[in-house]
């Protein structure tokens, strides 16, 4: 069953990658990224490591996401003609592409990786979030008070824009 899984989400990210590549709607390209970013995260709960998976939708998924929504409907168009993009430099992206993919070939053939059956049980969400409001809650409030003061600066330089 989890090989029926791991081939799904891998098909659901060669896929993803495939529309991103083909195709030219800036749209519809960040939603193939989007059904990537999924499909990475559903590799990281088949590998056991919970917070990853989160931390993939939230950030990725979801926040990148957003930002490119919003920045292809900020962005001025010219009497609503759709925001295209265009494909340049493909036989030097195809050499650097085909590069990695070779070097990282050689590196995972190369490497031996421990094939024990134990699987290390850990609830990786519980201890972090004990670390943080234990050891580190001087960082994660002052980490949350500069993410507050910058969101009320964005707003107000926003306001401010507008009104010009």
């Amino acid at each position: 069953m989890i090989e029926v899984i791991f081939v799904f989400l891998i098909l659901m990210i060669l896929g993803g990658v495939a529309i991103i590549l083909i195709t030219k709607n800036i749209v519809h390209a960040a939603y193939a990224l989007c059904l990537t970013l999924v499909g990475v995260a559903g590799l990281y709960v088949l590998l056991m490591s919970e917070l990853l998976a989160v931390v993939q939708i939230m950030l990725y998924a979801g926040g990148v996401i957003i930002l490119l929504a919003f920045g292809v409907m900020m962005t001025n168009r010219l009497r609503g003609e759709k925001v295209l993009s265009e494909s340049k430099n493909q036989i030097l992206g195809g050499m650097i592409a085909l590069g990695t993919l070779s070097g990282l070939m050689y590196l995972i053939s190369s490497t031996s990786f421990d094939n024990s059956s134990e699987l290390v049980k850990s609830d990786q969400v519980r201890q972090l979030g004990i670390s943080f409001l234990t050891d580190h809650i001087i960082a994660f409030e002052l980490i949350a008070f500069i993410l507050l003061v910058a969101l009320v600066g964005a707003a107000y330089l926003a306001k401010m824009s507008a009104n010009e």
